[in-house]
């Protein structure tokens, strides 16, 4: 029962490298042909590509061997740690899986440290997922758990930082403008509930298998800066409409609540793309929700009714959303690939 157990987490293990592209490498102590023949049986990928880590006496030779070799044998714990690093250096994001105090070095200093609780304690201390049951077969799951997790909240945080950006940024240009803050804490309330609040919450728990890419800062901020400006630019448009129609603060501030309704509901568009039968059940419902909330609580926000004039200028607002969004977007994307690219070049 044991070894067919033994079995089957091995399978699970391979499988699920093979759907993932991991390179599996084998680092070991042992004598390398007989690491070679183990890692063979297990079915473990170029196990045939061994090499003994005593005859590599560079960290030259190291590096090449880290890319062209899959099994290595006579390892020490340092050679184990140049190993981690040589690989990060070559782009790889790294996972090492170790349970004794020679792996101590690479555990702690690859990008993800995997112990099994069976092994040194010391082993399980630096890493920083540990198998309580010192099985691969539970890799899978840890994997989708992850995933979810930073890619949901990825997309939750987005949806937060669209408003603050736009706060922080009004702000600042109110500090060279006279303008008056066009919203009341209540109209907030309304714009927060419908495209920040139950709409970050059903898709935080939903399931996402999708690979993560990117870093996680720069990931948020690229999905929440134009948002953010097409809030900015939309409202500071409709401060200067204001003043030479001579509007109201109590119209300015309604149709400020609207506008940003409509910049809320295009965002989470872009963030329910692609579309299953949840998400569009989510933008239609906060459609709905956002329409009944203005229809039935219009008093208790402060919402006052619009002229005729009024209403022809903000459909003209929600017409050009789309455009700025998309504008803006296509902006911050390229001035994040231009900064990307200085970077590479000055990190060669």
């Amino acid at each position: 029962m044991a070894s067919r157990d033994a079995a089957g987490s091995s399978r699970t293990f391979r499988l699920l490298c093979r759907t993932e592209g991991v390179a599996v490498k084998v680092i070991s102590g042992d004598n390398p042909l007989t690491v070679s023949r183990v890692a063979r049986q297990a079915g473990i990928a170029g196990a045939e590509n061994f090499v003994d880590a005593s005859t590599l006496r560079t960290d030259a030779e190291l590096a090449e061997a880290a890319e062209r070799c899959s099994v290595f044998g006579r390892v020490t714990p340092d050679q184990k740690r140049k190993l981690v690093r040589a690989m990060q250096a070559a782009g790889h994001t790294v996972a090492m899986t170790g349970d004794g105090v020679n792996d101590v070095l690479a555990l702690k200093d690859a990008d993800c440290g995997i112990a099994m609780a069976s092994g040194a304690q010391a082993a399980s201390q630096v890493a920083q997922l540990v198998l309580l049951e010192s099985d691969f077969s539970g890799l899978p799951a840890v994997v989708a758990e992850g995933r979810r997790v930073i890619n949901n909240i990825q997309r939750s945080a987005s949806l937060y930082l669209v408003k603050n950006i736009f706060s922080f940024t009004f702000t600042l240009a109110a500090l060279f403008i006279t303008l008056p803050y066009p919203l009341q804490p209540i109209q907030l309330t309304l714009i927060a509930a419908v495209t920040i609040g139950i709409p970050s919450f059903v898709l935080a728990l939903e399931p996402n298998h999708e690979l993560v890419r990117g870093k996680f800062l720069p990931n948020v901020l690229r999905a929440a800066l134009p948002g953010g400006l097409t809030d900015l630019f939309l409202i500071l448009a409709l401060e200067g409409a204001a003043t030479v129609f001579e509007m109201s603060y109590d119209t300015l501030s309604t149709m400020t609540t609207l506008v940003m309704l409509g910049v809320g509901l295009g965002v989470l568009w872009r963030v329910c793309r692609p579309f299953t039968r949840l998400h569009a059940a989510l933008w239609a419902g906060m459609l709905l929700l956002g329409a009944a909330g203005v229809a039935v609580f219009g008093p208790v926000l402060d919402l006052v009714p619009l002229e005729r004039q009024e209403c022809l200028l903000l459909v003209i607002f929600w017409a050009i959303t789309p455009y700025v969004l998309r504008l803006l977007t296509r902006a911050v994307t390229a001035v994040y690939n231009t900064w990307q690219h200085r970077r590479a070049a000055e990190t060669a």
